[in-house]
């Protein structure tokens, strides 16, 4: 297992003084605004370590932002692992001792002897206890199905997150969602790679915008971030993470496509 730390501290006045306001609204009171997430867990397999891994990608965009705040990355990884794997082997101590404010959980929908999302539902339920009994919020993280050698398709990822999402009450980040919107705005940008299973640069641009945008509830768009791709296909992919989750959140149905 991988485990990697990207990290970003910066304390500024600005976020003194909005955690000042944030105490005074809540002694007056008013609804105190929740703080964002500084301290994420990503765990997961490929999808989430590639491109320089999710934790970096995410940390680049806030620290895009201005003025910049506190955030640290830290994520779990082995290639081609489910989330089974990731309950079998640290993902619990990790989560109960890593003092997150945060856990974004990847996986795919493998059941290949079962051929349903029951193994993938059963350990995100199990993990998602786990993130909530350390006083975490869970983030699941949607990626997309294989492009060959996969029982499932998009409509099996689909409907295994809507359930997650309904029975659970968390988040989705629709990255898979986002993939279709791309492609049917444009459809000469090439998301995936050469092997038909993980994402290019620009759609790892894609999927990282997607989950800061949940992860954030906040726009990626107009952040300086663009991970080297040309500023205008980055301006793009912001719009569209942003779109994706918009659309998501009001029950967008998918298409069926691979």
């Amino acid at each position: 297992m991988n485990i990697r730390r990207a990290c970003l501290v910066t304390l500024t006045v600005s976020s003194l003084l909005a955690g000042a306001v944030a105490g005074a609204a809540a002694q007056d009171g008013a609804t105190p605004v929740e703080p964002l997430p500084e301290r994420v867990l990503f765990v997961g397999n490929s999808h989430t370590a590639r491109n320089g891994g999710l934790e970096w990608q995410i940390e680049n965009f806030v620290s895009a932002e201005d003025p910049v705040r506190a955030f640290e990355g830290e994520a779990m990884t082995h290639g081609g692992v489910t989330l089974a794997y990731h309950w079998q082997n640290g993902a619990r101590d990790r989560i109960r001792t890593g003092d997150f404010d945060a856990v974004v959980l990847q996986g795919y929908l493998t059941g290949a002897e079962t051929r349903t999302a029951e193994p993938f539902l059963e350990h995100a339920r199990l993990l998602h206890e786990e993130v909530r009994g350390s006083g975490a919020k869970t983030v699941f993280f949607m990626t997309w199905p294989r492009g060959f050698d996969d029982w499932s398709d998009m409509t099996d990822v689909i409907e295994a997150h809507r359930t997650l999402e309904a029975e659970l009450g968390v988040p989705v980040a629709p990255a898979a969602y986002a993939f279709q919107l791309a492609k049917a705005e444009r459809p000469e940008l090439e998301l995936m790679s050469e092997d038909h299973v993980h994402a290019s640069w620009d759609g790892a641009y894609l999927a990282a915008a997607t989950v800061y945008a949940t992860l954030f509830d906040h726009s990626p768009e107009g952040l300086p971030y663009s991970l080297g791709i040309e500023p205008d296909d980055a301006a793009f992919l912001q719009r569209i993470a942003w779109q994706a989750l918009r659309e998501w959140r009001e029950g967008a149905a998918l298409a069926a496509a691979g």
